[in-house]
């Protein structure tokens, strides 16, 4: 599925990782590296929203303080 940031359109990836249990949004930015997340956001299994994490991809030099606010709340709302 895609959400829009800015005007670009921007891949959002829900799944439950089978291996470690969490629920995790993952957001790629194609006009960056289409096939990695640039943030993922992540629930520790049996936990809820207050438990939720960020994760920030390290080959990532920057991410926008804006692009992590909006991907909370996108996050924020799959997760409800």
């Amino acid at each position: 599925m895609k959400e829009v940031f800015n005007g670009s359109e921007i891949e959002v990836i829900d799944f439950d990782d089978a291996t470690s249990g969490e629920h995790v949004i993952e957001f790629r930015d194609p006009s960056w590296r289409s096939n990695e997340a640039v943030i993922a956001i992540s629930i520790p299994d049996g936990g809820s929203w207050s438990d939720a994490v960020a994760s920030v991809n390290p080959r990532r030099n920057d991410v926008p303080v804006s692009f992590v606010i909006w991907a909370i709340g996108v996050a924020k709302k799959r997760m409800q």
